[in-house]
């Protein structure tokens, strides 16, 4: 026999070029009494092309013709036994061979095609250096496997017992294979990314924290030991593993992770001496070319109103407020919930996206700026939820960068020069006051307000989002500051019977659209309800009443105030 087997590697070699069909896989003697009825072996086709087996056939090892088999490309085929014993314990079919046993010490194998030409020749044994009883095959649970499906079958070195547990033990024998499946254990060659040192009754290091797909490798240096993460002994570990039974010899062992979780194991005869350790296995982190960001963070700005993260792509979070003032593109305003903002654009195309105000967004982009404007170049717009609840805007008598973007409102605000409000161009300004500062209202021709005549029977409270077209193009950005309201609903008549200091919050009321009657949601005294049609006309009004009948409202948009425990609440509703 020593002088046949360099002849059958020689030929296994120079088959291994041009054959596609290959053994990956051996179960030769599984942990059963008077019974090998799990024997199995696997075939894979290594090729690029599907293989029809027919009239291929063993003429070593085993009796079998195969009747009409394909085998796909990059495919298994199970050869079994006792093909129902593998159906009932792994789940898998496979070809039952006609007749002969893998025999436990070892035998060759040969494949012949139906023309006769060889397939694989070569002998598998159960001594070194191919695995043995010892690293937990040969009857003690563990088929074997070979290291790549092009690498030489008949060099032991190339193969390596199972680190794949099935789940289920057979004479207290935990079964371990892949029947079917890419092999577990590493490529030929692959290198140990941790080596913990086996010896003195200890492991070293003993815990260990690697990424998913990392190798560690447990190198015996001295004594009787083993390495033992089985579920048996520890079911809580994401998937089994185990050197086999406690040796002697300087033996090395390799286990890759490929799923996360926490693993425990344990050297078997000195586990008394806690002899253990810990495998902490983490997912590979992402690096994640839109990190998640704050809009507080993204639109801090330098003395000259600079953005500090101008350039940087990321992620953020909020709900949209306003229309969409690009028709051929986007450009919204987002905020969260602290009421801060961020104007967001895309120069053309909405990215799958049709804004809606209260939608809860995920965007990706880049910062950028214009005249001082802090904005996000998008990327990417993901839609979280809808309906989502807005923020009071901010009482202001001054407009600051602080503000910017943000959802304010003036009070007590007059027109300065009504022959402002021309209705014409891509938008307008008006100059207004409260008798003491002056302020810019940007009316664009996106919104409601930019076809109706001048408001009247001021003065107004005029809420919007606040934005900046700085007079100069390049640094420093200083002034510019306008306010934009989004609708009709934001440029109201201050009301003179109201306390003019109280706050006014935002207003509840559901449903929202609605037919006949609405409800406002609170757990207050409602005092009374007022509801105003978009050009300031009372229209309805109620006492102490918190379901009110609207059928007698034509359809359209409407602005609720609400007095409740001595707080003013506004709102907008929609009638159908």
């Amino acid at each position: 026999m020593k002088h046949i087997l360099p002849f059958i590697f020689t030929i296994a070699i120079q088959l291994s070029a041009f054959c596609q069909i290959v053994v990956t896989e051996i179960s030769y003697n599984p942990p059963e009494t008077n019974t090998d009825s799990l024997e199995y072996l696997e075939l894979f086709n290594a090729g690029n092309q599907a293989v029809n087996l027919r009239d291929y056939r063993f003429t070593q090892g085993i009796t079998l013709t195969f009747p009409e088999v394909v085998i796909n490309p990059q495919a298994y085929l199970l050869l079994s036994v006792n093909a129902a014993a593998i159906e009932r314990n792994f789940g898998k079919t496979s070809v039952q061979w006609t007749s002969g046993a893998l025999n436990n010490s070892g035998e060759r194998l040969v494949m012949v095609d139906a023309g006769g030409t060889t397939v694989f020749d070569f002998t598998f044994l159960d001594v070194a250096p191919w695995p043995t009883v010892q690293d937990g095959t040969d009857g003690d649970g563990r088929s074997i496997e070979i290291c790549q499906p092009g690498a030489n079958p008949g060099d032991g070195n190339n193969w390596k017992v199972s680190t794949n547990s099935l789940g289920f033990t057979i004479n207290d024998k935990e079964v371990f294979g892949t029947p079917g499946a890419p092999n577990s254990i590493p490529p030929c060659g692959v290198n140990p990314d941790t080596i913990v040192l086996v010896s003195n009754f200890a492991f070293t290091p003993k815990d260990i924290t690697i990424f998913v797909g990392e190798t560690i490798r447990w190198t015996n240096t001295g004594g009787t030991h083993n390495v033992n993460g089985s579920k048996d002994i520890f079911p809580a570990n994401p998937v089994g593993f185990s050197s086999g039974s406690a040796s002697s010899d300087l033996w090395n062992f390799d286990f890759t992770f490929t799923l996360p979780g926490v693993y425990q194991y344990q050297c078997d005869p000195h586990a008394a001496m806690n002899m253990k350790g810990t495998v902490t296995v983490n997912e590979i982190p992402v690096n994640d070319p839109y990190p998640l960001r704050t809009i507080p963070l993204v639109t801090a700005t330098n003395q000259e109103g600079v953005p500090d993260s101008l350039g940087i792509n990321c992620k953020l979070s909020g709900v949209v407020y306003g229309i969409n003032q690009r028709p051929t593109g986007l450009q919204f305003t987002i905020i969260d919930a602290q009421n801060n903002g961020i104007a967001v654009y895309n120069g053309s195309g909405d990215l799958g996206y049709t804004v809606k105000e209260g939608d809860l967004i995920e965007v990706k982009g880049r910062i950028a700026q214009f005249r001082g404007l802090t904005q996000l170049e998008l990327f990417e717009v993901r839609k979280v939820s809808e309906n989502n609840p807005l923020v009071n805007s901010k009482q202001v008598t001054a407009f600051e960068e602080i503000d910017e973007s943000s959802l304010i409102m003036v009070r007590n605000l007059s027109f300065v020069n009504p022959a402002q409000w021309t209705g014409s161009g891509s938008g307008f300004n008006v100059t207004m006051t409260n008798g003491s500062s002056e302020f810019t209202i940007r009316i664009d021709n996106d919104v409601d307000l930019y076809s109706q005549p001048l408001p009247s029977n001021g003065p107004f409270q005029v809420v919007g989002l606040l934005g900046q077209f700085a007079p100069q193009q390049t640094p420093p950005f200083s002034g510019g500051y306008q306010l934009l309201p989004r609708y009709m609903m934001d440029f109201m008549t201050s009301s003179n019977t109201e306390n003019e200091q109280s706050s006014r919050f935002q207003l509840s009321v559901s449903p929202n659209p609605a037919d006949d009657r609405f409800t406002i949601i609170s757990d207050q005294q409602v005092e009374s309800v007022r509801i105003y049609d978009t050009s300031g006309k009372l229209m309805l009004q109620n006492q102490g009443q918190k379901t009110i009948e609207i059928h007698q409202l034509k359809p359209g948009v409407y602005v609720i105030e609400s007095r409740i425990a001595g707080v003013m609440y506004t709102g907008k509703l929609v009638k159908l």
